[in-house]
């Protein structure tokens, strides 16, 4: 009997050390409104773990963690960029899945004053300024190139093309009309009101995707590990399609 009684204050104090501490938690800057969103329930189900997010382009994020900068979950924007994080042995790939999608949209300011209607209208004279995410590190901008490319209208659109470090840097040019139009998220239009409206869907493919995985030199795996659970819960589910993330993928990430 004593030894029952040992090993259940054993069970006891040990277990809630196993779910403790901070899950560092880096995600591509598109997903700072439903990251933000997540925390305090996720919290809730998780007592003794509090979420510490850094929001950044893809890419600028994997290279924090080259540098060694703490991270225990890795979210991107792309498959592309998770891949590069497999290539170099910074994530876990036993772990990784896709927890969301999107779409990506050409957006203009509000009251669309250069008269932008789709992708073919970009080459109009009265467009002069279109913003667009860094192609080397933001994937919302490798979307955007892929898909110009395939129309023939990348290096047309050269000289009119501004890069921005990522997609809500674009976001943020759009409001305060400095540029004609640019390539963000659906999700990205949808928090700027009144002040961006879409001029169309841009077609990518492959879809817009969000893998995540537990960082291979993670502090606190356990917790990381917690969170990738969590985002699959119906409750985490709900609050990305109230965002307007779409479901994920059937598919291998």
């Amino acid at each position: 009997m004593k030894r029952l009684v040992a090993a259940l204050l054993l069970v006891l104090v040990l277990a809630p050390a196993a779910l403790a501490g901070e899950v560092a938690v880096f995600a591509a800057a598109s997903l700072t409104n439903a990251i933000e969103a997540l925390r305090a329930p996720f919290e809730r189900s998780h007592p003794g773990l509090l979420l510490a997010p850094t929001f950044a382009a893809s890419g600028t994020l994997l290279g924090r963690m080259a540098n060694g900068q703490p991270c225990d979950v890795f979210i991107s924007a792309d498959t592309a960029t998770m891949d590069a994080a497999a290539d170099r042995r910074r994530i876990d790939p036993k772990t990784r899945r896709i927890v969301a999608g999107n779409s990506l949209v050409l957006a203009v300011p509000a009251g669309n004053p250069a008269g932008v209607s789709g992708l073919d209208s970009l080459s109009r004279g009265g467009v002069r300024r279109i913003g667009v995410g860094n192609p080397e590190s933001v994937p919302a901008g490798r979307y955007a190139k892929r898909t110009l490319q395939d129309k023939a209208l990348w290096f047309a659109l050269t000289a009119k093309l501004v890069y921005y470090p990522s997609v809500r840097h674009v976001l943020a040019a759009l409001s305060a009309r400095e540029i004609d139009a640019g390539f963000v998220y659906a999700t990205d239009a949808a928090i700027a009101g009144g002040s961006v409206a879409t001029a169309a869907v841009v077609p990518t493919s492959p879809p817009v995707a969000y893998p995540a995985a537990i960082a291979a030199a993670a502090a606190n795996p356990t917790g990381g590990a917690a969170f990738l659970d969590y985002l699959a819960t119906p409750e985490a589910r709900a609050i990305f399609a109230r965002l307007g993330f779409t479901a994920p993928e059937a598919r291998i990430p």
